[in-house]
């Protein structure tokens, strides 16, 4: 097809679109594709001397691995490169589409494709695995049993230690509930110390016992739990930490056989300790390790101070409110966690326990003693906790995809979705369902048949599958990859489905280009020969004739030339919907070029008078209705045509000879004086 013939379409299309010669010469680009590479129009491209073929990859020999895949199976998808940005240097990550299109004798005529710049997606992917691998090192890395669950109740993450405790991976707890590994009562009081701190939005700290797969027997643990909220500050989840304290209650219980000041010496050995004259206002003590804690010179230890002139002013109320509970008797001992000032002006998280050794004769408290332990590398683990699955949730927050994680039997174990339209049904409904039950039948098939490739694989890239939406039809892309897993977990996939709706769209455009005439609309040459070619087997396989017309208009270029080529573009126009209104729907029309136009007429009669009938019927209705005066731009215009015409018999005539007698008829009607119909006889 010319390049004026081009349709206006190619220059609108939001992604790069070109056409080249074989040696990858630029013939025509679109205006996405000169601002990908940083030009304005055409002329300053081409007036750089850099070829987007020959000088636009990064990696050596691309190019060659391009054209060799193209020549080889005529068409090329997804094909991702780095490359220049041919004005600027800048490096930046491609995907391109092309096709071949070869002449009548399978010549390569000219390459066209599309390219799309998609290095920010690439950039969101990576961010994504870092964030990943980020989270699962922290979580992996905390000696203490770490889980996280959302405010329905539904695990989104654990590490390992807590995993085993239920003789699980920690992939297996993802999207499980506690009635999922132990029994129903438990299950809800569970949840109910969740809710608690989900309502009060403050941390939580009890014992209890659970499981520990080392010694194979229960353990008691302190259990820390802590509202997580999301940038808002709204409450999406709780933080749970348990540390094994079997050992320190053991220790507890032998000291309480002895004495109460024992049992706290010998439970603070490995601490700091405080000493709490609470008769005097500055009677509160710190050893010298609870000094250092703080930064604090050693012979400060020595020195009494006012309780709680160290405290974070917004930790004060609450472990005020934990120290009057102990005195007044509303529980056996006083603990709290709070921050205190370092000596370098840095906050350092303590865990303070302590209790009532000593009371006046009223009976009043008269002194405590207590322990003071650093805290802080669990308080920030807790932290980064939250913020790297913050993050995280803001990284998919970010991706415009669908991110999928489906079980290697093809059931749904999470979803993300940046676009609630792009879903069937919500989120929820979904999880643990199988693909079959979620999507239709042929896009079901399509996902399974990726799921089956990823996981004998390791991967599955390339497949589509349309939905049908609120918002229309849409378009979808898979990559799946297999997730790494132990031999025991089940078997996971990680899929991305990408809307390529708008991608589509384009490649129907260029596909129209390639067969369509673009002033007309009409089948342009090759697929009229594709057409005539089917039309002749047929023809051959029912034993019924055709019929090929060969139109020519008679004095076009006088017109062309006199009235300008709009008004020639406008008639040739108007001349394709009366040939379309003159013909039945299993007849073709076609425009060759210039003013050239071809009918071809199928399931005519068996007998060949009475095809030759019916075909010159058609013929002298095309020639009435193409007589009829043209009203172009409010002037009057007539142009007849010539028109030759070709019976043809499926078992003796070949395409090329119907169309080389068509077009020797339609020079007889030139001669016999112009707007009328000939047809070819053979006089050999």
């Amino acid at each position: 097809m010319p390049l004026k013939d081009i349709s206006t379409l190619f220059n609108l299309l939001p992604i790069g679109a070109y056409r080249s010669n074989p040696d990858g010469k630029i013939l025509r680009m679109n205006a996405a594709l000169l601002k990908m590479n940083g030009y304005a129009t055409e002329v300053e491209c081409f007036s750089d001397n850099k070829e987007i073929a020959r000088d636009s990859y990064v990696e050596p020999g691309r190019r060659d691995t391009f054209r060799a895949i193209l020549e080889a199976e005529g068409h090329i998808s997804d094909f991702v490169s780095e490359t220049y940005r041919l004005k600027t240097g800048e490096r930046i990550w491609v995907r391109e589409h092309a096709h071949l299109v070869r002449d009548e004798s399978g010549q390569t005529l000219y390459y066209e494709g599309t390219i799309e710049d998609i290095s920010q997606e690439r950039a969101r992917t990576f961010a994504l695995q870092r964030s990943e691998n980020l989270l699962h090192n922290v979580l992996h890395t905390i000696p203490d049993r770490v889980w996280v669950k959302d405010v329905q109740g539904v695990y989104l993450t654990c590490n390992e230690a807590f995993a085993a405790s239920f003789h699980a991976r920690a992939s297996e707890m993802a999207g499980t509930r506690d009635s999922d590994w132990v029994e129903e009562a438990f299950a809800k009081h569970i949840l109910a110390g969740d809710r608690m701190v989900i309502q009060t939005g403050k941390p939580m700290t009890v014992e209890e016992t659970m499981g520990n797969p080392i010694h194979g027997s229960d353990s008691l643990y302190e259990i820390i739990k802590t509202p997580m909220r999301n940038d808002a500050g709204r409450i999406v989840g709780v933080v749970g930490v348990a540390r094994d304290i079997h050992h320190r209650k053991l220790t507890e219980a032998k000291l309480r056989d002895t004495s109460e000041q024992l049992e706290l010496a010998i439970m603070g050995a490995d601490l700091g300790r405080w000493d709490h004259d609470l008769t005097h206002d500055k009677g509160y003590h710190m050893d010298e390790r609870a000094c250092r804690m703080l930064g604090r010179d050693p012979l400060e230890s020595r020195k009494g101070r006012a309780w709680g002139h160290l405290i974070h002013p917004d930790d004060l109320p609450r472990t005020l409110q934990a120290m009057r509970a102990h005195l007044a008797g509303e529980v056996d001992s006083y603990e709290a966690e709070y921050r205190a000032r370092h000596s370098d002006g840095r906050w350092v998280w303590l865990s303070s326990r302590g209790k009532v050794v000593k009371t006046a004769r009223d009976g009043k408290p008269a002194r405590m003693v207590g322990t003071l332990m650093d805290v802080s590398v669990r308080k920030l683990a807790e932290d980064r906790l939250r913020a790297i699955q913050a993050e995280l949730q803001a990284t998919l927050n970010a991706l415009p995809d669908l991110v999928i994680e489906y079980s290697v039997d093809g059931h749904y174990r999470s979803l993300h979705s940046h676009d609630p339209t792009d879903l069937v049904m919500p989120i929820e409904l979904q999880i643990n369902r199988h693909i079959g039950d979620v999507l239709p039948k042929e896009a079901a098939d399509i996902n399974l048949a990726a799921v089956l490739e990823a996981s004998e694989t390791g991967r599955s890239v390339g497949k589509q599958y349309s939905l049908e939406l609120p918002k229309g039809k849409q378009w979808f892309e898979l990559s799946l990859v297999r997730k790494p897993t132990e031999a025991t977990e089940e078997g996971r996939l990680i899929a991305i489905s990408h809307n390529i709706t708008q991608r589509k769209a384009a490649e129907e455009a260029i596909k129209h280009l390639a067969f369509h005439d673009a002033l007309t609309g009409l089948p342009n040459r090759r697929m009229l020969a594709d057409r005539l070619q089917t039309a002749v087997a047929a023809s051959n396989r029912h034993k019924q004739k055709g019929a090929l017309l060969f139109l020519d208009l008679d004095n076009f270029k006088e017109l062309n030339d006199g009235f300008g080529h709009d008004v020639g573009d406008l008639l040739l126009q108007e001349v394709a919907h009366r040939l379309m209104q003159s013909v039945r729907g299993i007849d073709t029309v076609a425009r060759l070029g210039g003013d050239e136009f071809v009918v071809l007429i199928q399931e005519l009669s068996e007998n060949e008078e009475e095809a030759r009938m019916h075909a010159a019927t058609v013929g002298h209705k095309i020639l009435a209705a193409l007589n009829e005066p043209y009203v172009l731009k409010e002037e009057s215009h007539v142009v007849t045509p010539s028109i030759g015409a070709k019976l043809f018999d499926g078992s003796t005539d070949s395409p090329s000879d119907i169309m080389k007698h068509a077009d020797m008829a339609m020079y007889d009607a030139k001669e016999r004086g112009r707007n009328t119909l000939c047809f070819f006889e053979n006089h050999a």
